[in-house]
């Protein structure tokens, strides 16, 4: 009797779970509240910043082209030179043992051409030997311009008017054939070097306008694009863009190596214009939550850039969409939303 009164308790049970929705039914069910945005067409003008770096107009490297010991240096970090002053010296005792050696050698091939000349012109030399006399005067000739040009090379000079940067180095060190000791600065303009994404340099041209922002001096200086390689990194993809500042009473205080933003823009872009705060990134690439028939609905979207009131959406909306811009934190598909 006891174990009949307890099934059909048990049944009783059942039945009266049975009769109710589930909490989680009624969880999906109830309309989660968000704030909506109604997609519509947008021209706009796009602009892109470039993180980058201010370079000096020419950065020309001083090397010394046999290396050697360097026995003087002759000016100091940021001295102002001119063109032709002495920079440093290496040794140049082999440079003018050489150089004494070629010359010995260029004043006995010049003795014998001068003495066998008259006795080729009477015909009593052979042409072949006479090609001999003329090949071994211009070897001679050859070989003492090249040390008298060796011996110079131990002296660097400067090639013209600039700002000497040196590197860490001292009178008494063996510098290596190509080894650069600084680094001669053409300070009479600046310009700004930042690479550019693959997908992004095509539209850029030269003498495009851009302003350069410099942090550090909290100051903007206009300038056009004067450079742009064809050839991109290996490891990123990125194509070095050199745009040229405008000359201003400013420039002393831009030095090289300052951090930089080249900032483009005027460029017309068509597409629909999203807040950023809609676009949520996948794992295969953005996405932003649509009302689809009162129900919400994932779709991915190609991002083409970001602008001043949001983000340029190129692909994956339609005009007239409605966009969740807030509350979709907690969406999940074909949930319903009041707003």
């Amino acid at each position: 009797m006891k174990k009949l009164f307890l099934v059909g308790v048990g049944i009783t049970l059942l039945l009266a779970t049975g009769c109710h929705k589930s909490p989680y039914e009624d969880l999906r069910n109830r309309p989660l509240p968000v704030e909506i945005e109604v997609v519509g067409q947008n021209a706009c003008e796009v602009t892109d910043a470039y993180v980058g770096e201010i370079k000096a107009q020419a950065e020309i490297p001083l090397v010394f082209p046999w290396g050697g010991q360097l026995t003087k240096i002759a000016v100091h970090s940021g001295e102002v030179v001119e063109k032709g002053q002495l920079i440093a010296s290496v040794d140049n005792t082999q440079a003018a043992a050489m150089l004494e050696s070629a010359e010995a050698m260029l004043r006995q091939a010049e003795d014998a051409y001068k003495r066998l000349l008259p006795v080729y012109e009477k015909g009593g030399m052979s042409e072949v030997k006479w090609m001999d006399i003329k090949t071994s005067l211009e070897k001679a000739r050859s070989l003492a311009s090249s040390s008298r040009k060796r011996y110079a090379d131990c002296d660097m000079r400067a090639t013209q008017r600039g700002v000497v940067n040196m590197s860490d180095v001292e009178a008494g060190q063996q510098i290596a054939i190509g080894q650069p000791i600084g680094t001669l600065l053409d300070l009479t303009g600046r310009t700004a070097e930042f690479t550019v994404p693959e997908s992004e340099i095509s539209p850029m041209k030269l003498g495009e306008a851009v302003l350069v922002n410099i942090p550090a001096l909290k100051m903007d200086i206009p300038a056009k694009i004067i450079e742009k390689s064809l050839i991109s990194t290996r490891l990123s993809h990125t194509y070095r863009v050199t745009a040229l500042l405008d000359k201003s009473d400013q420039m002393v205080e831009i030095l090289p190596g300052m951090v930089c933003r080249a900032i483009i823009t005027n460029r017309d872009a068509e597409g629909y214009i999203v807040s950023a705060g809609c676009i949520q990134t996948q794992q295969k690439g953005h996405s932003v939550w649509v009302l689809r028939n009162g129900q919400a609905e994932r779709q991915m979207v190609k991002i083409g850039a970001f602008v001043d009131n949001g983000v340029l959406i190129s692909e994956g909306l339609q005009l007239g969409d409605t966009v969740i811009s807030k509350g979709y934190q907690k969406m999940f598909k074909g949930a319903k939303v009041v707003f």
